[in-house]
């Protein structure tokens, strides 16, 4: 009889255990190569409210702000204060960029080229607006490539793409949803971006975090209230400040080359 327990737990203990989840063979790079062209073409246009937290060199920040991005390269942000006051409105729109500051009286109203420089002054991110509009919209840029492989991990599938010293690593899981994006020179990570909660309903991530370690900096966005694939109105891309507004030209700006 002294046997006995120590049987009867051992299987108890077996018969509670969780049998560990299966994955699926690796799928040929080419399903998952489609399916990364398949997730890009999807969205072309977001209109969210947005809660964005930024950490860059040990400081952090968080804005609540509503965003409306549409490809390939116009994005219109509204920045709030703590009190809910409209602190900030940035556009992108037909090479040109629109800064409103209304944290003086009157506010601060800035023009000028929509340059990768200027944006980034804004955004504390080095990343143009193609770029920084196709990250947000689960759309990761993909460049040429001279070998491909697939490895298998835990639980996602990695797709490696090779080209001298550069590699992109996109990765997947179980139901084939993007997840990560890794860019790497000689090993060395320059960004990465991951996917997370995405929806049942539509398949678009409410949250995508952007990470460029050399810069020590990493921007989380968390969407709510998203509309996906409607057109913009007719401006919605354009400014329109108060009258007594004080305009500025941002450095580079001519006026003479407006856009039409």
């Amino acid at each position: 009889m002294r046997l006995f327990f120590p049987i009867i737990l051992i299987l108890l203990l077996v018969g509670c255990a969780t049998p560990r989840a299966q994955l699926r063979p690796a799928p040929e790079a080419q399903i998952l190569l489609q399916q990364l062209a398949l997730t890009g073409q999807r969205w072309q246009q977001l209109d969210a409210a947005a809660k964005v937290g930024l950490q860059r060199e040990g400081k952090s920040l968080s804005t609540q702000q509503f965003m409306l991005l549409e490809k390939p390269d116009r994005l219109r942000v509204d920045v709030l204060s703590l009190f809910s006051r409209l602190a900030l409105q940035l556009t992108v729109d037909r090479g040109e960029i629109q800064v409103f500051l209304n944290t003086t009286v009157p506010g601060q109203f800035y023009r000028g080229p929509a340059s990768d420089e200027l944006l980034a002054r804004c955004t504390r991110l080095p990343l143009g607006a193609t770029e920084l509009v196709r990250l947000l919209l689960y759309d990761p840029p993909r460049s040429d490539y001279q070998t491909v492989t697939v490895e298998t991990t835990e639980d996602r599938y990695l797709l490696r793409l090779t080209l001298g010293d550069r590699e992109q690593h996109f990765l997947f899981d179980d139901r084939l949803r993007l997840r990560r994006c890794l860019y790497l020179r000689d090993k060395e990570p320059l960004l990465i971006v991951d996917y997370a909660k995405i929806d049942e309903a539509d398949g678009f991530p409410r949250r995508v975090q952007i990470e460029m370690p050399a810069q020590r900096t990493r921007v989380t966005v968390s969407f709510s209230e998203v509309i996906l694939n409607r057109p913009a109105k007719a401006g919605r891309f354009q400014l329109s400040p108060p009258a007594n507004a004080v305009p500025l030209v941002l450095p580079g700006f001519n006026a003479a080359e407006e856009p039409s």
